[in-house]
């Protein structure tokens, strides 16, 4: 215990929000917890930024049809900030939002050209044997075909599908009517306009990006004003906020992260999996707002990693796995196996009917067993099986 006065809580201060330094080093795995618990174990509040409406329009149908059923699943914990369903108004009818990969074949075929016309020009004889060719003809050859493969896939992705998203933008129409916020966006611009420029002048977050900017230089502030405003009036002490805006007046990424067997690594997208944290100043404002404990901030491929994943979300995984390949999130050698075998339907199905089968009770599945059926099946695919948790296989599966 400490004899130093000056240790001690003033007095009437002491649950007085404080404004602390930035974090050098966080657990993982508790990072990783506060994003499942708000994400499946909480009634908090779930706010979507305009760049996550804006980002779905580019997911093929498997994928949004399951996207749109996440977000219906939130029910009312979904908020959409009245400023977001404005800046979608001023989008959605955009081509490049609607048709977001119609200039990709011709914008690649440009980069190819380019590509193959800097090989002629640079490599010799030579340099074609030092990459595995027999000759320049026999490089410039096979890098002609490569070319005609990609801009093939290229034109495949580009080729216009309106269909699903002509459905996307119904279903948009009625879920923003029914979820988005009742905030007075006149009235909440107008105080925005005249913060703003003070918080920018400070560097007080959200905002001090885009100060720069010519046109809705106040968004990001007006969207945190309603977050605010919505937890204080609803009593909200907690609130998931996800968006794809990792600038720094919103988050920042601490130096290193500390891994679940304690060791102490330098942060990196992948080792930390893209883990983010809110500014110290954004966490001050809301437990003075609110008198809770915070904000998570997370992006959508965080989000999306955690709904088809078998370790967290085991019983609806397979829901969510086609939205998981879509946004290429990061799958595990359990998450891989599910994702074959699902994606397999004549092995899905001879499992149903046989070795996964069960009349009462999953506990008449012989798990032993049902591991070597799928060991056989999936005989000559590069997955670790050894790390595979089959147990979370079969509940994914058949469950």
């Amino acid at each position: 215990m400490s004899n130093n006065e000056n240790d001690k809580p003033e007095s009437g201060c002491v649950t007085r929000p404080r404004l602390r330094p930035k974090r050098v080093a966080v657990s993982l795995q508790a990072e990783q917890n506060r994003l499942l618990a708000a994400l499946f174990h909480s009634d908090c509040p779930v706010f979507l930024d305009t760049n996550i409406l804006i980002w779905s329009f580019g997911l093929n149908e498997q994928a949004s049809a399951a996207w749109q059923k996440w977000l219906l699943s939130l029910h009312t914990r979904l908020v959409i900030p009245a400023w977001v369903v404005h800046e979608y108004n001023q989008h959605s009818d955009k081509p490049e939002v609607f048709s977001p990969y119609k200039a990709l074949s011709s914008k690649l075929q440009v980069i190819l050209d380019e590509v193959r016309d800097c090989t002629a020009r640079a490599l010799d004889g030579t340099a074609a044997l030092g990459l595995g060719y027999s000759s320049k003809t026999d490089l410039e050859s096979k890098l002609a075909e490569a070319s005609g493969f990609i801009v093939n896939i290229a034109k495949a992705v580009s080729k216009n599908d309106n269909g699903h998203r002509t459905e996307l933008l119904k279903f948009y129409e009625e879920l923003l009517y029914r979820r988005s916020n009742s905030a007075d966006i006149h009235e909440l611009s107008q105080k925005a306009n005249l913060e703003f420029d003070a918080r920018a002048a400070l560097r007080l977050s959200p905002g001090g990006e885009d100060s720069d900017k010519s046109q809705n230089r106040c968004g990001d502030l007006i969207i945190w004003k309603e977050i605010l405003h919505y937890c204080a009036e609803t009593g909200q002490g907690e609130a998931l906020f996800v968006s794809n805006d990792v600038k720094r007046d919103w988050c920042y990424k601490p130096i290193n992260v500390v891994l679940d067997h304690g060791k102490e690594i330098r942060w990196s997208s992948e080792a930390a999996r893209d883990l983010r944290l809110p500014n110290p100043e954004l966490l001050a404002e809301f437990q003075r707002y609110t008198g809770g404990e915070g904000i998570i901030f997370a992006t959508i491929e965080q989000i999306i990693e955690k709904l088809g994943s078998t370790a967290h979300n085991a019983t609806e995984a397979t829901e969510f796995s086609q939205l998981a390949q879509a946004t290429r999130s990061n799958r595990t050698p359990t998450d891989s196996v599910v994702d074959w075998i699902h994606n397999s339907e004549d092995v899905y199905n001879e499992g149903l009917r046989g070795v996964a089968y069960w009349q009462f009770s999953p506990d008449e599945v012989d798990l032993e067993n049902f591991e070597a059926w799928c060991r056989e099946k999936m005989k000559g695919i590069k997955i670790p099986f050894d790390k595979v948790d089959w147990g979370n296989v079969f509940v994914a599966l058949y469950l």
